[in-house]
């Protein structure tokens, strides 16, 4: 196939990674440690809680919560609001919760008004909806931040827990910075086609100023989507929708096999329309069920990367943005960023060993680990590895190096990797040093720049060493990048060691 101009992914993008839509840790979600939550409430309302028969209650009770880690010293907040939450999650032992700082007359707390604990109980290595949102994160997608904790109730260890950020408005001003436009929390079977279904309140839940949303906005959307023409549908769907973000979206769901998200099941995902920028934006949400985790009955390590979404079932997001060949090799490009930077040993190993030294006290210690699948201590050192265990069909790292295997060979190579393209080549390439030159025809003087795989320029030092022959110094870290220069019309890939 003809080498589909990767420039416009990594240069030419109105949006691509203009924005960092995800900052890094904070005093409250710190990824690589564990925080211990300490919640102080009554005999009766922590019975309530716990009870199997209040299991779908939405009632809050009063609690007064601490957090301790390296940035937070016993941080306790009083009169708090904690309920239960969830879906399935609900009918587990092992229960899910929200923490609403404002329910009983509060304030934000260090800038959040809730947060949710959740137990991953489907999960026996109980990280693998921080590392997916990690992974979106990296790819500048609008995620929640997570990080482990361990939960206290009256002093009572009730067991390893993921803190989750709320999606809410809080939410959309630190990703956005504004607080207009209107938020939906999209339930299973928001397939987003125009037969009236983004009027279901219940499919569709507005989470931010409701009292003026007449989703008039939504239904557009909509309309677009399902009833543009194949012709026009590229130039009108990106007035009106981040396309960029949500490719980037498509390949981490891809590549991470996660199946409950809008793609394959119709779940899990916001909708954020910002009224400034007259753009819908996705938000993920919800992403333990990756990884190799599989309650459907496919292998989510060598399912075909070229078309992740579910065959015969209606998801026109998804569908018809693929069906665009310049989005599709968008697409393709960004799997092969994850491939190259991301998806590999050298990336995820240390993040995992880290993950699990820093939780496997704390599971050992977890007598209600067990409560839901049977899962052991065993199972979970056994899930950081390749073992695999009921519904849990991969190990982590097992699961990363057969979605490589199978990966990589299926997708079209269209980041260009030929030395020599058009007028000029280039060597030595690798370059150990950051140092290569640049060897073609006679010129005055030739024009670099140099770009790393998400579009950003790159310092360089640029020395003419003869008619035909430029050196070039990157001055940057260890890594792949991108240089054009004025001679030639595609881009040269070139590694730095």
């Amino acid at each position: 196939m003809r080498f589909i101009l990767f420039l416009l992914t990594l240069f030419f993008l109105t949006d691509a990674f203009a924005q960092d839509f995800n900052s890094g840790a904070d005093e409250v979600f710190r990824e690589n440690e564990v925080t211990e939550i300490r919640v102080t409430l009554s005999a009766q309302d922590k019975a309530f809680l716990l009870a199997n028969e209040n299991a779908y209650s939405e009632t809050y009770v009063p609690a007064n919560v601490s957090f301790s880690n390296s940035e937070l010293d016993d941080a306790t907040i009083n009169n708090v609001g904690i309920r239960l939450r969830g879906n399935t999650a609900r009918s587990h032992p092992k229960k899910s919760f929200k923490i609403d700082f404002k329910e009983f007359g509060g304030e934000r707390w260090e800038s959040y008004k809730k947060i949710n604990l959740k137990p991953n109980v489907n999960d026996p290595s109980l990280i693998r909806e921080l590392l997916t949102m990690h992974y979106y994160r990296l790819m500048d997608v609008p995620a929640p931040r997570i990080a482990p904790a361990t939960l206290y109730f009256n002093n009572e260890y009730m067991g390893v827990y993921l803190m989750v950020e709320q999606i809410d408005d809080e939410f959309v001003d630190k990703r956005f910075g504004k607080e207009v436009g209107w938020l939906y929390k999209c339930a299973f079977s928001a397939t987003l086609e125009d037969n009236g279904q983004v009027f279901d309140t219940n499919l569709y839940e507005s989470k931010m100023n409701e009292s003026t949303d007449t989703r008039a906005e939504l239904d557009h959307f909509v309309e677009v989507l399902n009833n543009t023409s194949d012709d026009q549908f590229a130039a009108e769907i990106s007035e009106i929708f981040a396309v960029d973000r949500y490719l980037r979206q498509l390949a981490v769901e891809a590549i991470t096999g996660h199946w409950d998200g809008y793609s394959y099941l119709n779940n899990n995902y916001y909708l954020y329309w910002d009224e400034d920028a007259g753009q819908m934006e996705f938000i993920v949400y919800d992403t333990d069920n990756t990884w190799g985790i599989d309650w459907v009955d496919r292998d989510w390590a060598t399912r075909d990367l070229n078309h992740f979404h579910r065959n015969g079932h209606p998801r026109p997001l998804t569908s018809r943005i693929l069906d665009v060949p310049e989005w599709k090799s968008w697409y393709y490009a960004y799997l092969n960023v994850l491939f190259e930077e991301y998806f590999n040993a050298d990336y995820l190993f240390p993040l995992l060993n880290t993950l699990e030294n820093v939780l496997d006290s704390h599971v050992e210690s977890d007598v209600r680990f067990d409560d839901s699948f049977g899962f052991s201590y065993e199972d979970f050192k056994g899930a950081f590895d390749y073992e695999t265990n009921g519904h849990v069909d991969y190990g982590i790292r097992g699961f990363m190096e057969t979605r490589r295997s199978t990966g990589i060979e299926s997708i079209p190579n269209i980041v260009l990797s030929a030395d020599e393209i058009d007028e000029v080549k280039l060597y030595p390439n690798p370059t150990v040093d950051g140092i290569l030159r640049i060897k073609g025809k006679p010129h005055t003087q030739l024009q670099v720049s140099v770009f790393d795989l998400f579009g950003r320029a790159v310092q360089i030092r640029s020395t003419r060493m003869g008619a035909d022959l430029t050196e070039v110094h990157i001055l940057a870290e260890p890594g792949i990048y991108f240089l054009k220069t004025d001679r030639d019309s595609k881009a040269h890939r070139i590694h730095v060691k």
